[in-house]
């Protein structure tokens, strides 16, 4: 029995070893031969970008570093909550005599005790990596306050002759800085005052203005950390962006950025259709509204405090194309209910004035003094961008703190647009813009979905009248679909439309919830279909992921490229992945085929002749590492050879809000050989310096990594604890059995 017992022991612990190290035996080396001679079409300098959109928190309560959520009280939550504050004492919203028309409303408090208002900042609304609504994080403080940082603060007064402390307090109402004490004398003009707040500690905060007493009225509070992208800076004249986030999206060195939308740049209604103008020039006096992606559970408005000044200057310092998405007078289609009507249309439940109807309340109908003024803010645009400082919009661009023209080249006409409404509007609006500025690169849109019906229809149109734009497709597909449709480029048209993947993501299907889904498994097949763009490099000329940012436990989207908390970022591998794409593309794509044998592994090669570098991108989907030899035909000398290689063993490897598993790391190869093993679940990049290049300049060098820990799965997680206690059970029991033989032994 003792025996047995031991022996159960054992397996028992053969199991978790099996389990938790993954062994591979290293297989007989695949041959590749790069040759001078194969190279096949130029890649565009502008391939891979970024794509930002206020969804998730991403630019309201993310990358815009203002703490105060509803900073101008022009936000009612479902039309009757103030969302973001709390009042002491009895308060009114007031609509006449506020400071500008943009900006009407404001706070007037009254009574003769002291009195209190707080705002508790972007709040968390979800339980972790769930959809299970938190009531009590959605009313705790969520400002990400840091001790030793210092923090702007600023509010304007009219109507108050009191003294007011302002400060920060954590959830419990404890003071976390010190106190800022204005002595407050002003009448019916509004006058600003502002402060530096020094913090305690580091937890969720929340901004306390306190009042002697009332009355007081107060409009458009702010709260900046001065250790914020801009601060202080000329060229950021308005705001400021959160540093992690902007140095994350920085280390990516994206080509372009696609902005403002997505369904954003579109609005759900004329009434909200999104107008450029309200989002430049001085904060308090920029219209604001609510957010499309508001719902049920997470409220949040458009402050605009990141504008399109501040998109255009934001490329700028990431060196950037900017490329604007317009829509062409027409609102969100899906929220509309499109289909739906032009359905009843088609079988004649709706007569043609009936449909002419509808159409005249989700778009701007061309000829119509309103489709001639938004034609007109289209073209202001432009002028705002790159016109002189004598043109009208180009000195407001000056006013607002750039001299300099922007250098704008794209525009995109449409974000996911169908259907005839949107082909009349576009052709309208075109010839309308190429009229003035006949140099911008048009970029059109063939709907939401990758096929069927309504996407052979607009392709249809866009090749037959619009082969001279770049045409935006976007879809959101399961991983397997990724790897399905490597050859989806293979067969376009080459003298047709380029296009633009805009909008793509992987989700990692049936595994874990939000974070886990961001996987290695979903960016692996990410990394394979990306060999296939570059592989139809002169289709696909551009392609950014999407969503960029999400808010944890404030997400409206799943699958995003960058996770943020109030205190820090988390990157995932899908944004690993885009890192290593967009810094490591040469400008030609060079035909080298994979060996038999090499099922599913994936491969692209480019080569930089300028700086005599050659990129090979391979991606292992398998578990088996794989050893590969290269070598060079017609290039010259091999000078310098490394791989940068994301891998784990797991496909589940995910990065998370306390802990980072997986992240890239650099191998160099040793001189004169160009053989490496690629890992299992591994993307990697060989790059080669040949010919004259003997220092492998021009190589792009990986920022300074987090440190990462092992990664285990659900399952591993559960045998890290029940092995050892099977253990302890086990070997209780055995010493219980030979102590209860002693004993009976004894007894005899």
């Amino acid at each position: 029995m003792q025996k047995k017992c031991i022996a159960v022991l054992l397996a028992v612990i053969l199991l978790f070893g099996a389990l938790s190290i993954g062994v591979s035996a290293k297989a007989e080396a695949k041959e590749v031969v790069l040759s001078e001679s194969a190279a096949s079409h130029t890649i565009n300098p502008n391939m891979y970008g970024i794509f930002i959109e206020d969804i998730n928190n991403a630019v309201e309560g993310g990358l815009n570093a203002n703490l105060v959520r509803n900073n101008s009280f022009e936000y009612l939550y479902k039309d009757q909550d103030l969302s973001g504050w709390e009042f002491s004492g009895g308060y009114t919203r007031e609509t006449e005599g506020g400071m500008n028309a943009n900006n009407p409303s404001f706070i007037t408090i009254s009574g003769s005790d002291k009195l209190t208002v707080k705002n508790l900042g972007f709040c968390e609304y979800y339980d972790y990596k769930t959809y299970d609504v938190n009531e009590k994080s959605a009313k705790n403080p969520g400002m990400g306050i840091s001790a030793g940082e210092t923090y702007e603060f600023s509010v304007w007064l009219k109507n108050t002759h009191t003294t007011l402390n302002v400060y920060l307090v954590n959830k419990n109402g404890e003071k976390i800085s010190d106190t800022n004490t204005f002595r407050v004398s002003v009448d019916e003009n509004w006058q600003k005052f502002g402060s530096v707040l020094t913090a305690a500690t580091t937890e969720l905060g929340a901004l306390v203005l306190e009042f002697e007493s009332g009355p007081a009225s107060l409009d458009f509070v702010t709260l900046y950390p001065c250790a914020s992208h801009g601060y202080k800076s000329a060229s950021w004249k308005y705001t400021t962006l959160r540093q992690d986030l902007y140095d994350a999206l920085y280390n990516l060195h994206p080509a372009f950025v696609r902005f403002p939308g997505g369904c954003v740049a579109e609005g759900d209604s004329l009434e909200n259709n999104y107008n450029w103008k309200n989002t430049i020039g001085p904060l308090e006096e920029r219209k604001q509204t609510y957010n499309l992606w508001q719902n049920d559970v997470i409220d949040y408005n458009n402050s605009f405090s990141v504008g399109y000044h501040e998109y255009f200057q934001l490329c700028e310092d990431l060196g950037a194309e900017p490329v604007p998405i317009l829509n062409v007078g027409l609102i969100c289609q899906p929220r509309s209910g499109y289909d739906e009507q032009y359905a009843k249309y088609q079988m004649g439940e709706l007569t043609e004035d009936e449909w002419q109807a509808y159409l005249d309340t989700i778009a701007y109908r061309p000829g119509t003094p309103e489709w001639d003024s938004y034609v007109q803010d289209v073209l202001d645009l432009i002028e705002y961008a790159n016109g002189d400082t004598n043109t009208e919009w180009g000195a407001k661009r000056v006013e607002n703190g750039h001299p300099a023209p922007f250098g704008l080249k794209y525009l995109g006409l449409g974000n996911e647009n169908w259907g005839d409404v949107y082909f009349r509007n576009l052709q309208a609006l075109k010839e309308a813009i190429e009229k003035v500025y006949p140099d911008i690169t048009i970029i059109t849109s063939a709907g939401p979905v990758s096929e069927g019906e309504q996407f052979d229809a607009s392709w249809n149109i866009l090749s037959e009248q619009y082969a001279d734009t770049v045409v935006d497709e976007h879809y959101y597909q399961d991983d397997t679909w990724y790897l399905d449709n490597l050859n989806r480029y293979d067969d376009y048209d080459r003298n047709g439309p380029k296009v633009f993947l805009g909008e793509y993501a992987a989700t990692s299907t049936g595994v874990g919830t939000i974070q886990t889904k961001s996987n290695l498994k979903a960016a692996l097949s990410e990394a394979a279909y990306m060999t296939s763009l570059e592989r139809n490099g002169d289709i696909v000329t551009m392609a950014s992921y999407a969503p960029l940012l999400a808010k944890i436990n404030a997400q409206e989207w799943t699958i995003n490229l960058i996770w943020f908390n109030a205190h820090k970022a988390v990157l995932t591998p899908s944004y690993y992945t885009q890192m290593l794409f967009m810094n490591n593309t040469g400008s030609e794509y060079l035909k080298a085929a994979l060996p038999d044998g090499s099922d599913g592994m994936y491969q692209s090669v480019t080569v930089d002749r300028q700086n005599e570098l050659i990129y090979v991108k391979l991606v292992n989907t398998t578990g088996e590492a794989k050893t590969m030899e290269y070598s060079l035909d017609g290039f010259g000398t091999v000078n310098y050879a490394d791989v940068l290689t994301l891998s784990d063993r797991s496909p589940l490897a995910c990065n998370e809000e306390n802990r980072t598993t997986i992240a890239p790391k650099t191998q160099k190869i040793a001189d004169g050989s160009l053989s490496f093993t690629a890992d299992g679940y591994s993307v990697n990049v060989l790059r080669i310096a040949y010919g004259s290049n003997t220092t492998a300049n021009g190589l792009y060098r990986l920022p300074q990594m987090p440190e990462t820990g092992k990664y285990f799965t659900p399952v591993e997680r559960v045998l890290m604890w029940a092995v050892p206690l099977a253990v302890v059970v086990v070997a209780g029991g055995v010493a219980f059995f030979v102590w209860l033989r002693k004993r009976k032994k004894a007894d005899a």
